[in-house]
């Protein structure tokens, strides 16, 4: 499908002081940092057909014109934007030892700084997205969708941006997403407390038509509930809708199963002669819907979904998924974005990916997905994350149809600082063999320079993130077949793994990272036993 032009004379036009047009941006070369090859050394595994999934460190302006010209022009079906919302803070991660609550303490170490959410400049903010949604829109398929998530500091601007870019005739709708309940100070907020966020949905061309798929959400209901809000017979709590143009046919075999309502105490009356079914007491007849019984007193109704959400939950209800990043969204709430506007397999961009959750729930729901962010911690994030993910699936050979295993990490920037065989780091590596040579790696003590000054006491399996390995590294390319990359924040790494041997000699790479974001690389040559 060949996508629709850029427009060439906007209808609507916002102003800013020091508003300049969109610069032409030279695409920056893609340098591949690592990948993610579980089943590397599978020999019954198919091989991909298409691209591999991708992680960017970097600006999204060149990650976009790279992608660009790289061929990605009308090819992602949706993109969810969640860019800074101009709030005037300094965010930060919590960094945590990977160990259980002691005494009731969260074994937060520090805190550290991710991105700076404050444009001095007037207007300025307002410059860095008009810079990037024109190459977001030529990203997109002609039946795809934009997401633009912001708050009330913008949302009006950025409705209006939008409408200069995109054409307004392409707004689909704004999404009223309640992302928290006010609490504690913000009850006495001034005018009410902010606790509600925006997204806005705009169509790369509406008339294409835009991917949607309609949801409805399922509710559940005491008995109490269900008694003020339905009816109730001998088949248990229903709601009724008009039956509309349905047959005499059909009215005669929905009165046969019970499920025709006649008001006023009245019953159905089926004329055979004049082929009607009306109410015995006058007035309409109704179908009856009936709640599901789920036992217990409990019952389910479906219903239409709007643009208010409120039954989605925020971060703050639902802390399992707390990885510490700042401005963390909940999967429930991609979840439903995904869903309703792409199809298994259709790829997803996140340009400001944060802690990852668009790429994860892309991964859950059999997307594929890409995914960038210019703040390396918020990439070792949400690589960890996925690693996690990944593993899962393949574990329990649950991989979604659409879904593909692995992924590349790219950066356009320069590479964040890697230290090497660190003396205080010891690894072990054993060859067991019959029936299959199998090499047994054993981490056994790990120092890192953003350790080396924090005081560390304890294990150092509190102190790491993840360990990836590679069996075969060629001394240029991280490629692992191995990623322990715990998702639960109080879970260590086992520091102990046991994967099939490839062709000796070789040289196993290991890269750890840990909780502050430190990286080394080990390597080891392994040599063939000597026969005896």
């Amino acid at each position: 499908m060949k996508p629709t032009p850029f427009p060439q004379k906007p209808t609507v036009v916002l102003s800013w002081p020091g508003k300049q047009p969109s610069p032409q941006v030279a695409p920056a070369p893609l340098q591949r940092l690592e990948s993610f090859e579980p089943e590397r050394f599978c020999t019954t595994c198919q091989p991909a057909a298409a691209p591999p999934n991708a992680l960017y460190h970097g600006d999204n302006l060149t990650v976009a014109a790279s992608l660009l010209d790289r061929g990605w022009g009308g090819k992602v079906r949706l993109i969810y934007a969640d860019p800074p919302y101009n709030s005037k803070l300094v965010w930060t991660r919590k960094v945590r030892l990977r160990q259980p609550r002691q005494r009731g303490q969260d074994p937060v170490v520090l805190r550290q700084p991710q991105y700076t959410d404050s444009w001095p400049e007037e207007g300025a903010y307002l410059q860095f997205l008009y810079e990037r949604l024109p190459l977001l829109r030529s990203l997109l398929a002609d039946n795809g969708s934009l997401w633009l998530h912001c708050d009330h500091r913008h949302a009006h601007h950025l409705r209006c941006l939008l409408d200069e870019i995109f054409g307004p005739e392409n707004y689909l709708n704004t999404i009223t997403w309640r992302s928290q309940i006010a609490r504690g100070a913000k009850t006495h907020a001034f005018y009410f407390p902010h606790s509600a966020q925006t997204i806005l949905v705009y169509a790369r061309n509406r008339t294409a038509p835009t991917c949607w798929q309609p949801l409805r959400r399922q509710v559940v209901l005491n008995e109490a509930e269900a008694s003020s809000l339905f009816l109730r017979d001998a088949g248990g709590f229903f709601r009724t809708s008009d039956p509309g143009s349905y047959s005499f046919e059909s009215l005669k075999r929905l009165h046969a199963e019970g499920r025709l309502y006649a008001p006023y105490g009245g019953t159905p009356v089926v004329d055979e002669s004049q082929r009607q079914v009306f109410a015995s007491n006058g007035g309409n007849l109704g179908v009856k819907y009936y709640l599901a019984d789920l036992g217990d007193g409990r019952y389910q109704v479906e219903r239409a979904l709007d643009n208010l959400w409120e039954d989605v939950p925020g971060l703050g209800t639902t802390p399992g998924e707390d990885l510490g990043y700042p401005t963390q969204k909940t999967e429930l709430l991609l979840q439903r974005i995904l869903a309703a506007g792409s199809r298994e397999g259709d790829w997803i961009l996140d340009p400001f990916c944060g802690s990852g959750t668009t790429p994860a729930v892309a991964q859950k729901l059999g997307r594929r997905w890409l995914a960038c962010d210019a703040n390396y911690g918020a990439v070792q994030t949400a690589a960890r994350r996925l690693h996690s993910i990944q593993n899962e699936q393949l574990t329990r050979q649950s991989l979604p149809a659409g879904a593909q295993a692995g992924f590349e990490l790219s950066t356009t920037t320069t590479p964040p600082p890697l230290s090497h065989n660190l003396p205080a780091t010891r690894l072990t590596i054993t060859q067991i063999d019959p029936p299959q040579s199998i090499l047994e790696i054993r981490v056994q003590e790990v120092q890192t320079p953003a350790l080396q000054d924090a005081g560390r006491e304890g294990s150092w399996l509190a102190w790491v993130d993840s360990i990836a390995i590679d069996p075969a590294y060629d001394g240029q390319l991280l490629r692992a077949v191995v990623v322990d990359a715990p998702l639960n924040k109080r879970t260590a790494v086992a520091g102990r793994y046991q994967l099939p041997a490839p062709s000796l000699p070789t040289t196993v790479g290991v890269r750890i990272v840990d909780i502050a974001g430190g990286e080394q690389l080990v390597t080891c040559r392994v040599d063939p036993k000597p026969h005896l």
